[in-house]
């Protein structure tokens, strides 16, 4: 049974695993597969769509999966690297910081995904601000002395792009040219803001915007598009500081094989294939964060 916990709560009561799980690797003792993922959207959705997932981990590591609900992104960043969760899905900035961190933090995995209306190109998406359609905004110098909605400070398109690519857009400060900005907490609750009009314009994911738009949240006509970022590679998944080898090539060779069981969470994410990936798809990331 996949159980859920809060990450913060499995921060502070993590001890070492101890119970060997059907590995041929002497030293990998797991009771326990602990897996998360930084909060793009409503929590318990992804949570319920992340059970596809783990539960076919879980079938054939022969280990229970439990997944842990995020607090923030730093939570999860936090988790993999103190060894509190084994494996997890982070964005890019946030997977650079937690390498950074801890170069046993690794990414080998990421989603490809077929053109879409917001994010054109498969395994890449961009940062994209955004306006409502219908509002006053139609371009980036209306915008000056307006409120803006920002994700998290650990998101890779709903903060870093915003403060190292966008800023040379505006040629100087966020905080002069903004009237405020606001910290959403994910790219979903970002769009919401706008769309219930208590900001003028949000920095999100065109990856997340698309998600919006096959959920019915939007259509075609919601949105303007304001400014565009370069392409940024998918979010990786990542081993934990504290998974062992075996294990690492176990969960990669099944992630990667392209069984068809894994089809109803390729659904869930509304992706095509999931792609092997190495540290170098994240270096442009690693050098804007520097």
């Amino acid at each position: 049974m996949i159980r859920t916990l809060l990450l913060g709560v499995i921060l502070l009561v993590w001890g070492p695993l101890s119970i060997a799980a059907g590995s041929d690797d002497e030293s990998c003792n797991v009771s326990t597969l602990r897996f998360s993922m930084i909060p793009k959207n409503n929590v318990e959705r992804q949570v319920e769509g992340y059970k596809s997932l783990t539960e076919l981990l879980e079938q054939r590591l022969q280990v229970p999966v439990q997944i842990i609900r995020p607090t923030s992104y730093n939570s999860v960043v936090e988790g993999v690297v103190t060894g509190a969760v084994d494996l997890a899905v982070l964005g890019p900035a946030a997977y650079v910081r937690a390498h950074g961190m801890d170069s046993r933090v690794t990414a080998f995995a990421s989603l490809s995904y077929a053109a879409d209306f917001f994010t054109p190109r498969g395994e890449y998406y961009s940062s994209i601000l955004v306006a409502n359609a219908d509002s006053p905004f139609t371009d980036i110098k209306r915008l000056r002395g307006a409120r803006v909605a920002f994700t998290d400070p650990g998101s890779t398109s709903g903060e870093l792009i915003p403060s190292t690519q966008f800023v040379k857009e505006i040629g100087g400060d966020l905080n002069r040219f903004f009237a405020s900005r606001i910290y959403a907490g994910s790219h979903d609750k970002a769009m919401e803001a706008l769309l219930d009009r208590r900001v003028d314009a949000a920095f999100v994911s065109s990856s997340r915007a698309d998600r919006f738009l096959d959920q019915g949240r939007i259509d075609k006509s919601s949105f303007r598009v304001l400014w565009r970022s370069e392409p940024i590679h998918f979010d990786p998944f990542v081993f934990g500081t504290s998974l062992c080898p075996s294990l690492r090539k176990r969960i990669a060779e099944f992630m990667l094989s392209g069984d068809d069981q894994l089809e109803p969470y390729l659904g869930f994410e509304g992706a095509s294939a999931i792609i092997p990936v190495t540290d170098d798809a994240y270096t442009p990331i690693a050098e804007l964060s520097q």
